[in-house]
């Protein structure tokens, strides 16, 4: 028996070799090619070309179950929560089901069943020709929101405005499985946390600087922790909970909740997802609760016993602010940035991830950065104050190149 696993990580974020060494069980890990030579080493890796929509990874995986059985499959990316889910039902694997699933990655599916608990959501449809889109805009009005069902890191998410950007929008062609939803005015929070044994372990909210979007116009995205004083502490963590009481929950898995604070004081579900959020929230959660979110809940997945610190469990909440803040590319050559020692001591964490005289188009979701930063402060205010110092920092101090 082994394990496997499908990821799209890289390995400083996820050494599974490390993490379930206590199995003493081989472990099979199916991931993209470039994320291959740093795990090759540590476990049987395997490298898949355009690996997001590659459906070989699955015929690989069920090929080699016939010679060598899994007993757990673990995904931790959005991609391949569904690939596991579909595997584990026909293979007869515990775990995350295929119901479940499905009702994270699916959006109209997840607000459809929200919705029926009465759990504010957007107004949305699902698209299957325009006479959908139209409608929608005539019941609803602009602007309005198109996305993928199933859709991740924003890729592929456009805002309407009007008439113009319709005809636009509508002139690529529609592709398939495409939802429209109100656009909702107000102000982006993610919470996020771990389920352990069917129990939330932990949920704690973080605000975001810009929205999710805002990658499209080239600007940086951010977050940082609430405090516990933050009035809205209390009642996005209730939010969440109720939310998760609601739908299919796995008995162990992170989660990655989006809400909406709009101006009049309510709160409206843009998504979740059960896995942990992206960039460097994993890295936050480290360093303001000592836990990594993703071991706990593959290691839990994976049948080991795992705790939480008790100042997690007693709801006690961040040992410190935390921040981060992820810089998109341009459009040009990178040439360079500014060096780690030239960093104030508040910077915990910096990420460069692009080379010297590598060209980038631009970003194309909302995770795609050159550099990541986390930075710790002793009030949300300071985290703030210090994340918008070094946006401008490195605004002002990376250099690119025209092309």
């Amino acid at each position: 028996m082994s394990i496997l696993i499908f990821n799209r990580l890289p390995y400083y974020d996820v050494p599974y070799d490390k993490w379930l060494e206590d199995l003493n069980e081989p472990l099979v890990i199916l991931t993209e090619q470039k994320l291959a030579p740093a795990f090759q080493a540590k476990a049987r890796a395997l490298s898949f070309e355009n690996y997001d929509y590659n459906n070989a990874v699955e015929f690989v995986a069920l090929q080699m179950a016939k010679k060598n059985p899994f007993r757990r499959i673990v995904a931790t990316a959005e991609r391949d929560i569904l690939r596991a889910a579909r595997l584990r039902e026909h293979l007869g694997i515990e775990g995350q089901s295929l119901e479940s699933a499905i009702a994270f990655r699916d959006k109209v599916k997840m607000k459809t069943l929200l919705k029926a608990a009465n759990v504010k959501v957007p107004p949305f449809a699902e698209i299957t020709s325009v006479i959908d889109l139209v409608r929608f805009i005539e019941a609803e009005g602009y602007p309005v929101v198109v996305k993928p069902v199933d859709g991740m890191g924003s890729r592929n998410t456009t805002i309407l405005h009007d008439d113009e950007d319709t005809i636009a929008y509508l002139a690529e062609g529609l592709t398939p499985h495409l939802e429209v939803e109100k656009f909702i005015e107000g102000e982006m929070y993610h919470i996020d946390g771990v389920v352990l044994d069917g129990v939330i372990e932990l949920c704690w909210p973080s605000k975001y600087l810009n929205n999710c979007l805002a990658f499209q116009e080239g600007k940086y995205l951010g977050s940082y922790l609430l405090e516990p004083e933050n009035p809205l502490t209390p009642r996005l963590q209730r939010y969440v909970t109720n939310v998760l009481h609601i739908l299919p929950t796995p008995q162990y898995t992170t989660f990655h909740a989006e809400v909406f604070h709009t101006p009049e004081d309510e709160l409206i579900l843009c998504e979740i997802a059960c896995r942990t959020g992206g960039s460097r929230i994993c890295e936050e959660y480290r360093q303001a609760f000592d836990l990594d979110l993703t071991k706990l809940a593959v290691q839990a997945q994976c049948g080991l016993t795992v705790t939480v610190p008790e100042q997690v469990r007693s709801g006690r909440g961040p040992k410190t602010q935390i921040g981060f803040i992820g810089i998109p590319p341009k459009q040009g050559v990178f040439l360079s940035a500014p060096k780690a020692d030239e960093l104030p001591d508040w910077v915990t964490e910096y990420r460069l991830l692009a080379e010297p005289g590598q060209y980038f188009d631009g970003p194309h979701t909302s995770v795609d950065y050159t550099v990541t930063l986390v930075v710790t402060g002793e009030t949300e205010g300071e985290v703030l104050a210090r994340l918008e110092e070094v946006a401008d920092l490195f605004e002002r101090n990376t250099v690119w190149q025209s092309k």
